[in-house]
């Protein structure tokens, strides 16, 4: 048993010495031990008591619970012997908490502690309390066996929602790994599991038969005005739906034709500028006017929101508008449609759109920089400190001219001339 002075520098080299694991013992705090296994898994433990009948109070692993900071390891274990001092058994405390507590509470936990600072927290939240809190969420942690976490995803994958299996798996996953890494489960349940299915990436494109099919169909479908708008938003400027469904009122500068999304609501957490053709702001400018139409027939404050959801307490989410488009797929003599064609999605109109752009010969990389991709805007050491250059002109010469293009598949299918074979030309 080493007795070390630990340092971060030591616990990111400590390994098993011989055998199955290795303690070593902290010469700052006393009955402080860092556990390293044969494995590489690194965990702290408070160690108390006699000899004869010392206890491990396991505390969290490394490096989720860090070594200082002051929820960190060495306050831990201060706060371990000042209730040994006092009396208490933390041990003893922590198996009957561990009794206690049910997997709902550690949804719960997780859902307030770590999942709202995601992007994606609102469905993150959702798929844990619908697919596991509903079905295992009276299971006590303590009793919490691996057969548990497959039955919620079994239930998942039984409805043939195989993309909503894989996400309730990495959400579990993700929630487990927390939950051990705190402390409250003593091992990590998804070690080993497997991803439940294996989908295949999408590379539908909608042609322009399609999209003409798509654009004069919407009136008819069963959906809200909102909703249709922000389907053709998808289109029209090529972003992602979620963004566009949380788009706020103040990000919007309709003047200048520009809409500025924040770091905090893109997925990769870079800022966004998105020059809006004549045909998004017109659509944004409609969806303006009823929102505040309604307000004002409610008697309450406009929202902040352009496309608010039911009671404009907070945006429809990203995830609604897929469930909207599935909604309208029909089934005769064994073929399937959506909206008059083939199933698709929203992401498939932003593929469609970001094609659709390339066709008209705008580079890859421009079409990158419009679509918010890391691989074009951020890839190199260059373009992520140096190169300042936004690209803004040529991002909305590229989403002008595919608007135009919109504008003639819809009113009847213009011919796409690229910008090389025009420059030619001229």
């Amino acid at each position: 048993m080493p007795t070390v002075e630990l340092t971060d520098k030591f616990i990111q080299a400590a390994k098993c010495l011989a055998g199955r694991k290795t303690d070593y013992f902290d010469t700052i705090v006393k009955g402080l031990v860092l556990r390293a296994s044969s494995g590489g898994q690194r965990t702290w433990y408070a160690v108390y008591g006699p000899p004869a009948k010392r206890q491990w109070l396991k505390l969290g692993t490394y490096p989720e619970v860090p070594l200082g900071t002051d929820k960190g390891a060495r306050q831990r274990a201060k706060d371990t012997r000042a209730k040994v001092g006092d009396g208490g058994d933390p041990l003893a405390d922590k198996k009957a908490l561990a009794a206690s507590q049910t997997v709902a509470d550690m949804v719960e936990n997780y859902v307030a502690r770590r999942a709202s600072t995601k992007r994606s927290a609102d469905e993150i939240a959702r798929r844990l309390r619908k697919n596991v809190k509903d079905v295992i969420g009276d299971v006590k942690l303590a009793e919490l066996h691996r057969r548990d976490l497959t039955k919620c995803i079994d239930a998942v994958k039984d409805r043939d929602a195989h993309v909503e299996a894989n996400r309730v798996f990495e959400d579990l996953r993700a929630m487990v790994r927390w939950a051990r890494g705190r402390g409250d489960l003593d091992e990590n349940l998804v070690e080993g599991m497997a991803k439940p299915t294996e989908t295949a990436e999408r590379d539908r494109v909608l042609s322009a038969d399609e999209i003409k099919t798509v654009w004069a169909g919407l009136p008819s479908a069963d959906m809200r005005e909102s909703t249709r708008r922000i389907v053709r938003l998808c289109l029209i400027t090529a972003q992602r739906v979620g963004e566009i469904s949380g788009m706020m009122v103040d990000e919007l500068d309709l003047n200048a034709a520009v809409w500025t999304i924040p770091a905090a609501r893109s997925k990769n957490k870079r800022g966004h500028a998105v020059p809006l053709s004549p045909m998004a702001v017109g659509i944004i400018r409609d969806q303006l006017a009823d929102v505040k139409a309604l307000a004002e027939r409610k008697g309450r404050a406009v929202p902040a929101f352009v496309f608010p959801g039911p009671g404009a307490r907070a945006p429809v989410t990203g995830a609604s508008i897929p469930k909207a488009i599935k909604r309208e797929e029909l089934t005769k003599r064994g073929s399937t449609t959506t909206v008059g064609v083939a199933p698709w999605t929203p992401h498939d109109l932003r593929r469609s759109a970001a094609t659709g752009m390339e066709e008209l010969g705008i580079s890859p990389f421009i079409v990158g920089h419009v679509l918010n991709h890391v691989s074009a805007t951020k890839s190199t050491v260059t373009s992520r400190v140096y190169a300042r250059y936004d690209y803004a002109r040529e991002k909305r010469e590229a989403l002008e001219l595919w608007a135009d293009r919109l504008a003639g598949i819809v009113a009847g299918g213009a011919e796409v001339v690229s910008i090389g074979a025009t420059r030619s030309a001229a």
